[in-house]
Order: structure tokens, then sequence, then C-alpha cells
């Protein structure tokens, strides 16, 4: 397309989308990479429940700056970036040290937040990789259940309230009713629950008109 512009050149470091990539005398360097003409410390846009969306997204910025930073020093700078952007755009404190800690509790690994030795945040960073692969997994065994019509997914309105125990009753329920069926026990399909939030003001003005 007349719009793509590709550069063609040879050299020991490039940047790719938000990947810096180096080579330093036969070490593999990366971290995060950020266009310097694109505005800092903004937050993506979203539409749907935007509390819920910019907490899964602070949960998988942090997994992607894991992931592309090999150096402690570098993934501990773009921690204190995500957070900082966080609380500029209005956001709590509590938001934010929730939802940070929730990323360390992950691997119960309280201490990676303010550590800077490099052997621990080394051994952090292989539980993230074996963390995405099993997701990988996970993802191709949820896509040969749907290619077989195997996989049922339910979207149901949810506002308030316990979100958990409704899961928790719906799936006691199917399995009181379809346990003997040939096709629908929990043995032979997998049920995914889906809660769907009510429209918010940023949804309604996000939606296109007729």
């Amino acid at each position: 397309h007349r719009n793509v512009r590709f550069q063609k050149l040879i050299g020991t470091s490039v940047s790719f989308l938000n990947a810096y990539i180096e080579n330093r005398q036969g070490q593999l360097y990366t971290r995060t990479h950020y266009d310097p003409n694109m505005p800092r410390y903004t937050l993506p846009y979203v539409t749907g429940h935007t509390k819920s969306s910019y907490s899964d997204w602070l949960f998988f910025a942090l997994i992607r700056a894991i992931c592309y930073c090999t150096l402690v020093d570098d993934f501990q700078q773009e921690r204190v970036y995500l957070e900082l952007t966080y609380l500029i755009n209005g956001y709590s404190v509590l938001f934010v040290e929730t939802h940070v800690k929730r990323f360390f509790n992950h691997f119960s690994s309280e201490t990676m937040r303010f550590s800077y030795n490099q052997n621990s945040y080394d051994q952090f960073r292989q539980q993230w990789f074996k963390f995405i692969e099993q997701r990988h997994e996970l993802a191709q065994q949820l896509q040969k259940l749907d290619d077989t019509n195997c996989l049922f997914q339910f979207h149901y309105i949810y506002d308030f309230g316990p979100k958990c125990r409704f899961n928790r009753d719906f799936r006691q329920l199917w399995h009181h009713y379809f346990q003997q069926h040939p096709t629908l026990s929990e043995e032979k399909c997998k049920i995914i629950l889906n809660a769907k939030n009510f429209h918010s003001l940023n949804t309604l003005l996000g939606m296109d008109k007729p």
C-alpha cells in the first residue's frame, strides 16, 4: 500500500511495534519501546466497562513488560511508568496498588515489586513464560472443542453482586440436568460464562450513529 513505508537497514538494533531488540556483543537485549512521536502517559481508548477493561489492560501491560525486558532495571522503569500513567489519568492509588499487587501475587512474589536482583527477576520471568505457554495450550484446546461444537459460551448481564456464586450455581444446575446427556455433559463439553456489563457513557459516546 502506498501509505505503508518500509526502511531497509543493517545494524545491531531494531524497534518493532512496542519492542526494542538489540544485539549486545552476542547477547540478546530487549525492552519495551514507545514511539517518540506518540504522546506519553496515555491509556488506550476502550468501550464498555472501562474500569474492568483498564484493570485487564494494566495486568497484561505488566506481562508484556516482563516478557520484553531482559534486565530488571528496564522492567522496574516500565512498571513505574505504567503506575504513573494510571495516576495521571485520574485513577486512585488504591486502584493502582490493588492491580499491581495482583500481578506480583500471581506467583506469590510480592518482594519482586521493588527488587533489583537480576537472578530473582530471571526466575520470576521464566514463571511468566510458562504461564503464557499454558495459556496458549489452553487456547488450542478450546479451539479444538469449538471446532467440534463442544464449546458453549454464555453471556449474561451483570450489574453488581456475587459473580462467582452465580457461576458456581449455574454449573451445578448444568451438571444436575445434563450429567447423563451424550453431548452436553461436563465430560463431553466445555462451558464458559462471560459477564456483560450495562452500557457506560464511554460506550454510548463511542457508538456509531445509525
